[in-house]
């Protein structure tokens, strides 16, 4: 039976805990996007960490739909139906651990085996996450997910009306009459220089964006290059700047925005693209900001390259058993996923915050363990009343081909 350490009380955990917590989630690139409310790009719920159960059940409030009534009128038989929609999420465990070779292993390195162990947990906490927000943003799948090992993310793919398959030339002219050409297959048939990104396709989303239904919603980015450490302390958020989409793009993405020509060039964007002084990470995050969005260089952002087959590099939808693409990019050809962002795009819930557990294994070899339970997912609400999922709520895929560098 295994021993515990004698300083492994429950205290000594928790404080190990909290600091593995503490060191991961400002490690995290997307952690200035999430929020405890629906207003933040990621709104996060820590409900269930207090609860008994493995389901979170996020809310939404629908507008009324009826007309009321004029001059004189009696609004009985014509109240209005108050509604909610509703999205369910699973939370599930993630876990790892690290265990020491031994005395002799410790006794010739300089290297101090617990400190070790919380530097390279806590960034294995950062990166797995990260990984699973990206994954569920871009509507990617769980690791080891075939052997159903890891299901934090509650996968789905982007829906049919929020994804757009195409691009503009660098003078800014859309491909394809504006249409989306419906797959990676038909984009990377097209001409290669007709489907880049660029800023009149960020505005042609944007629009899309603002006209769906429900509309999507800029997230209140605050300004806090007046606030000191004590006031953000005390939860001060500062004045609100404005409303801002997010976007989410490749380098590959940024450099062919920035090799744009014409009226749409590069020059003329960077001329109104910088927000001055706001301390904000959001704002410190971006690239440029563009006709109400704030677009990041983001190295997570998915590409695909056709290489003459249909394994799973070469396409983003896959078949059933997850074994081969099912819309494969062309041969030689490579496609970036950006992805325009309103407020609560994604929904983080917590089951359980990161442990921090010691045991030894072999009588005497020292074992650090640390599991978390939590759950991801693209926001999709129910109609109401029903359990029938609409389209996403606040996220735009947008897929463009990309010139790689040689």
């Amino acid at each position: 039976m295994e021993t515990s350490y004698a300083f492994a009380d429950p205290r000594a955990q928790t404080v190990w805990a909290a600091k593995l917590f503490d060191y991961a989630m400002p490690n995290n690139l997307l952690s200035p996007l999430m929020g405890n409310n629906a207003n933040a790009f990621i709104h996060v719920d820590k409900e269930l960490v207090k609860k008994v159960g493995a389901t979170i059940v996020f809310k939404a409030r629908q507008k009324l739909d009826n007309a009321g009534v004029g001059d004189d009128g009696n609004t009985t038989g014509s109240e209005g139906q108050i509604k909610r929609r509703n999205m369910s999420m699973l939370v599930h465990e993630r876990a790892n651990s690290t265990v020491s070779a031994g005395h002799m292993s410790e006794k010739l390195t300089d290297s101090k085996f617990r400190e070790d162990s919380k530097l390279e947990l806590g960034d294995w906490i950062t990166e797995c996450q990260e990984n699973d927000m990206a994954s569920a943003i871009f509507g990617l799948y769980n690791e080891n997910s075939s052997s159903g090992d890891i299901e934090t993310i509650n996968e789905s793919y982007p829906t049919s009306s929020r994804i757009f398959y195409g691009g503009q030339t660098a003078a800014g002219v859309i491909a394809n009459g504006g249409a989306s050409y419906t797959t990676d297959a038909l984009l990377t048939a097209a001409t290669a220089n007709e489907t880049l990104m660029g800023t009149r396709l960020l505005s042609a989303i944007r629009r899309r964006a603002v006209a769906a239904s429900p509309r999507f919603k800029g997230a209140p980015v605050p300004d806090l290059s007046k606030l000191t450490d004590a006031d953000i302390r005390k939860g001060v958020s500062g004045p609100i700047v404005g409303n801002y989409f997010l976007v989410l793009l490749h380098p590959y993405q940024i450099k062919s925005i920035r090799e744009e020509t014409g009226t749409t060039g590069w020059a003329q964007m960077t001329a109104a693209a910088q927000v001055r002084g706001n301390m904000n990470p959001i704002f410190s995050g971006a690239a440029f900001l563009w006709d109400g969005m704030l677009c990041w260089e983001y190295d997570r952002v998915p590409t695909r390259t056709g290489a003459g087959g249909s394994t799973l590099a070469e396409g983003f939808l896959l078949n059933g058993g997850r074994t081969a693409t099912t819309d494969l990019c062309a041969n030689g050809r490579t496609v970036a996923r950006a992805a325009l962002l309103g407020s609560q795009a994604v929904c983080f819930g917590w089951g359980m915050l990161p442990t921090w557990g010691e045991d030894m294994v072999d009588v005497d070899k020292g074992k650090i363990k640390t599991a978390m339970m939590y759950g991801v997912k693209r926001t999709v609400f129910n109609a109401h009343g029903t359990s029938t999922p609409g389209q996403d709520e606040a996220i735009y895929c947008i897929d463009t081909h990309v010139e790689v560098d040689a």
